[in-house]
């Protein structure tokens, strides 16, 4: 039998603690987790494959968070939650 497949959500926060507990939490509520310590990280990430949503930090160092949502909405209609 095949096992179901699980939502992916991909995380971006420059706080690795808070990463951390927030991905703990997204896990356990049975969604696969990805996580991106920034922005740039999180675009490189998007070139492999799509997560179903988007947390995003919006104060983070280099590429904040609203620059981020901007260029993530002009590839794809994806849905964005921002911290």
């Amino acid at each position: 039998m095949l096992s179901p497949v699980r939502p992916a959500i991909l995380l971006v926060d420059d706080d690795l603690t808070l990463l951390s507990a927030v991905a703990r939490r997204v896990a356990r509520a049975g969604y696969e987790v990805r996580t991106a310590p920034s922005g740039a990280a999180a675009l490189k990430m998007l070139e492999g494959s799509w997560p179903a949503l988007l947390v995003v930090d919006l104060m983070m160092p280099g590429m904040d968070g609203f620059e981020l949502c901007r260029r993530v909405k002009q590839l794809a209609d994806l849905p964005i939650i921002v911290l």
